[in-house]
């Protein structure tokens, strides 16, 4: 009997673990592949859908598992508890975020990648299903790198042929880094079983993959992942040698004279000028790409460095906890401000609107603060410490492919790491699933070989259990009867607690398609506007609202319409919940022109301010600083009115509307010829305007008020 129930259990288990590999290679074979051209420019949204999907589908299929087996199995690993902790830093981050709802949405991104892991450890028991998924891995992404060498060459879908150069090698990413940080987790992994296995026509399967993942790499120019390619080789390189020592050069002679003629050509048709690198060429583009001069004096790096720079004011005032899990984005622009107030910033480095860091560890830093950014640091040490103690195992016993399959995925994590350097590879959905299932394969490897190494040791203990079995008869009896009273009581609910666990899985993956589904509406929306179909476009912003009630750019676009319309306390409303989910460069604007309509100048004064800071130049300053100025005289606050119009005569000496600003200031403070300077400097600029045709009037009045005023009396008779 207990044999039977044993094979029964056993069949079951086999039987839910196939539907969650199914699951797993479906992550990564979709998440990739997917896209949706007519949503928004690039693909992320559902990518990130699929990711969140499939992962809530794998967790179904490992809690019915349980329930089947009755029992509740959690295989223990050397990094639950830093990833658990990484899970409930974000979590908790909800209770002092700025703003909550964005952190919300945040969250699910976030969490996916961690239970992936757990459902790897817990789900993936043998060999055979880890090279299963890695081939799936290899095939898809090599498919994916011969696509990218076609686009380079103009052979590619019509829908999106609009991007040329290097943008338009995007793959099916919608752009061009997304496409580079997927590259760079599976090119290591391909390499490194390259040099581990010792079938040739293995070897000439992974070749083709490098070479199709490796040309479409350097077709993207994106020396953020030509620098962590390369500093993954080099960590795989040091892994190899201390591993297999003079061996590994003696098994891969050929090739490594083979990589060192490559190496030398390459030097050649780079450093010497030849037809191959002339202007207009792959190897000059690569050139121009990867020299010192433009990499520094360009003005990618210099914007990265701003970027850098107004990210640690956040730390700096969010330090411990971080101001939230998603919130750098709702925070970038009122940062970015802060920081091209000081100094000579703004002149020094460029504008933007930035919604990721470009720096993964800065980035958590900013949103879960130090203790965040420490749990990750301490998530990937516990890895790393992990894989180099199974790495030394593994060469203990002699297995070459499984070595290779180790270094592999070490050598994919440390791209993404230094890709997080000038990046964000944690933020893209395909680079995710593979970064975080690289971490579980890892574990799941070690696991399975201290289960072996635990049954070995239990067979040569047989004979002392032998002893302790039979002493311990009785108290295994009555275990045994309490054992099977709990089974009995589980066994009744099992039918309840399958429907409870479709349900919630129902109600999961609805959560998560919410926001992907406004998002598509919004899109639809802003065709319309296009169209000038503005009722039309308020109705479908309105459906993209009832699937995400926090779609700040949805509130903002309706906003904008009843805006123009002339509608303004109820355009102010949407414009009010808009800003509770979203920092639009716009929005403060926005906010001062419908206080100057409500005649609330004190209101509209500190938007203005902020909409100032917010421009992307100087040039776009001015109408902002002659508005302020002259809503401070409206104020009667003459003093700050005068600076306003001075600061506009900064930027652009002959802006007419900031002398005749400036003009008024002067004679609200009684400074007549101030005044006169400058409405004759309005007349001088723009002799037929309307600005100058009251600059004459006021002139002439003045000049009439000086004749009616009596003669100061001098003293002489």
């Amino acid at each position: 009997m207990e044999y039977k129930k044993l094979s029964v259990s056993t069949y079951q288990d086999a039987f839910y673990i196939k539907f969650i590999e199914a699951v797993i290679i479906a992550l990564v074979v979709l998440t990739p592949l997917a896209f949706y051209p007519y949503c928004i420019p690039v693909f992320a949204p559902v990518k990130a859908l699929i990711f969140e999907v499939l992962v809530v589908i794998g967790l179904m299929f490992w809690g019915i598992k349980n329930i089947s087996q009755e029992r509740l199995i959690f295989v223990r690993s050397p990094m639950d508890f830093p990833i658990l902790s990484f899970m409930a830093i974000c979590a908790f981050s909800l209770l002092w975020s700025d703003s909550p709802f964005i952190s919300l949405k945040e969250l699910p991104f976030f969490l996916a990648g961690p239970l992936l892991y757990f459902i790897v450890i817990n789900n993936i028991y043998n060999e055979r299903q880890i090279n299963c998924v890695l081939n799936v891995i290899i095939i898809i992404a090599s498919l994916l790198g011969i696509y990218g060498i076609f686009q380079y060459n103009g052979i590619d879908f019509a829908f999106w042929k609009g991007n040329i150069a290097r943008s338009q090698v995007f793959g099916l990413f919608g752009n061009v880094n997304y496409f580079a940080e997927y590259l760079i987790v599976p090119l290591p992994l391909v390499i490194s079983l390259f040099f581990a296995c010792r079938k040739k026509a293995h070897k000439i399967v992974f070749l083709i993959g490098i070479l199709a993942m490796g040309g479409s790499l350097i077709l993207t120019f994106t020396r953020g992942s030509y620098l962590a390619v390369g500093i993954s080789l080099i960590f795989m390189f040091i892994l190899y040698l201390v591993s297999r020592g003079k061996s590994f050069f003696k098994e891969h002679k050929k090739i490594f004279i083979l990589i060192l003629a490559f190496i030398i050509l390459v030097t050649f048709l780079f450093a010497l000028p030849n037809p191959l690198n002339k202007p207009g060429t792959i190897i000059s583009k690569i050139k121009s790409r990867i020299s010192v001069a433009q990499f520094t004096q360009g003005s990618s790096l210099k914007r990265r460095i701003a970027i850098w720079k107004f990210t640690a004011l956040m730390i700096k005032d969010y330090p411990i906890l971080g101001s939230g899990l998603g919130t750098f984005k709702y925070n970038s622009l009122n940062y970015q401000a802060k920081f091209f107030d000081h100094g000579q910033n703004r002149s020094l480095y460029p504008h933007g609107f930035a919604d990721k860091a470009h720096n993964e560890y800065l980035q958590l830093g900013a949103e879960i603060g130090i203790i965040g950014l420490g749990i990750f640091l301490w998530l990937i040490i516990s890895y790393f410490s992990y894989g180099l103690k199974l790495l030394r195992k593994i060469r203990d016993d002699g297995s070459g492919y499984k070595q290779g399959a180790i270094i592999g995925l070490m050598g994919a994590v440390v791209a993404v790491l230094v890709d997080g350097i000038f990046g964000f590879p944690l933020h893209l959905p395909a680079t995710i699933v593979l970064f975080w299932l690289a971490l579980g394969f890892t574990i799941a490897v070690g696991l399975k070989d201290e289960v072996n190494a635990q049954e070995i040791n239990m067979t040569r203990g047989n004979s002392n259990e032998k002893q302790r079995k039979e002493k311990s008869e009785k108290g295994d009896k009555r275990r045994l009867e309490r054992n099977n009273d709990n089974e009995n009581n589980i066994s009744r609910f099992k039918p309840l607690l399958y429907i409870c666990i479709v349900i919630l899985t129902i109600f999961l993956c609805v959560t998560v398609a919410r926001p992907f589904m406004a998002r598509t509406y919004w899109y639809y929306a802003n065709g319309e506007i296009k169209k000038e179909n503005w009722n039309k476009a308020i109705k479908i912003y309105e459906e993209a609202l009832k699937w995400d009630p926090y779609l700040g750019q949805a509130y903002y676009d309706i906003g904008k319409i009843l805006q123009n319309k002339g509608i303004y306390n109820l355009a102010f409303e949407y414009l009010e919940k808009a800003a509770k989910y979203v920092d639009h460069p716009d929005l403060p604007r926005d906010f001062a022109l419908i206080y100057l309509k409500k005649d609330q100048l004190d209101k509209a004064v500190i938007k203005l301010k902020q909409a100032i800071s917010y421009q992307h130049d100087k040039k776009s300053m001015l109408p902002l600083y002659s508005e302020l100025g002259n809503t401070y005289l409206r104020l009667q606050k003459d003093k700050p009115a005068e600076i306003a119009f001075k600061n506009a005569l900064k930027i652009e000496p002959d802006f007419v509307n900031a002398h005749y600003g400036l003009a008024g200031a002067y004679l609200q403070q009684n400074q007549e010829n101030e005044a006169l300077e400058e409405l004759q400097k309005v007349i001088e600029l723009a002799p037929d305007s309307k600005e100058a045709n009251y600059a004459r009037n006021i002139m002439q009045n003045i000049a009439q008020e000086k004749l009616k005023a009596p003669p100061t009396e001098t003293g002489i008779p």
